[in-house]
Parts: structure tokens; sequence; C-alpha cells
């Protein structure tokens, strides 16, 4: 249990200093898939537990591909983006053009 607590806390860790440092995305995938693999052969995870973790890490492999994320990812999240938002009244618009 002490072996999840540190590994857990090592992969928070190094999330927040990727975010705070904006690194790009490529980067981070191989620094998380680093971290992955070593926590793979060096820690005790579970099987479910690891399966669970490597398959997320397919997902953020996926998003590499930008064809992958602009058609599957970025167009959904612009589609609920845009129906969240209000329209623009005729007086906005005018004042737009």
């Amino acid at each position: 249990m002490l072996s999840f607590i540190i590994w857990a806390l090592l992969a928070i860790t190094v999330v927040v200093v990727l975010s705070y440092r904006s690194t790009e995305l490529r980067t981070s995938t191989v620094i998380i898939g680093l971290l992955l693999f070593a926590y793979t052969v060096i820690g005790n995870p579970g099987n479910i537990y690891l399966s669970i973790l490597w398959v997320l890490f397919a997902i953020l492999v996926s998003l590499n591909i930008p064809e992958i994320r602009r058609n599957y990812f970025s167009a959904r999240i612009l589609k609920l983006y845009k129906s969240v938002l209000p329209t623009i009244s005729q007086t906005e618009q005018e004042a737009i053009d």
C-alpha cells in the first residue's frame, strides 16, 4: 500500500510539474510513458489496474496524432462549447461588423 502511495504522489508531482512548465504534449507523453514503464517494472501493480493505466496511456498517445485529436476530441469539445455559449444579439453583431 505504501508503494502505491509513493508512486501516486510521484505521478501527481510529474503531471503538476509538466503542466506548470507548459511542456509540449509529445514531451509530456514520453515522460509519462517512462514513468509508467518504471512503475510496471519496479512497482508491484495489480494486473487490472496496470491494464487500465496502459489503456489511458494509449489514449494519451493517440492525442499526439493531429488528425485523431482534431476529429475526435477537439471537434466534439468545440461543438459542446458552442452550444453552451449565448448567441450574439443583433446589436453586438452590428458592433462587430
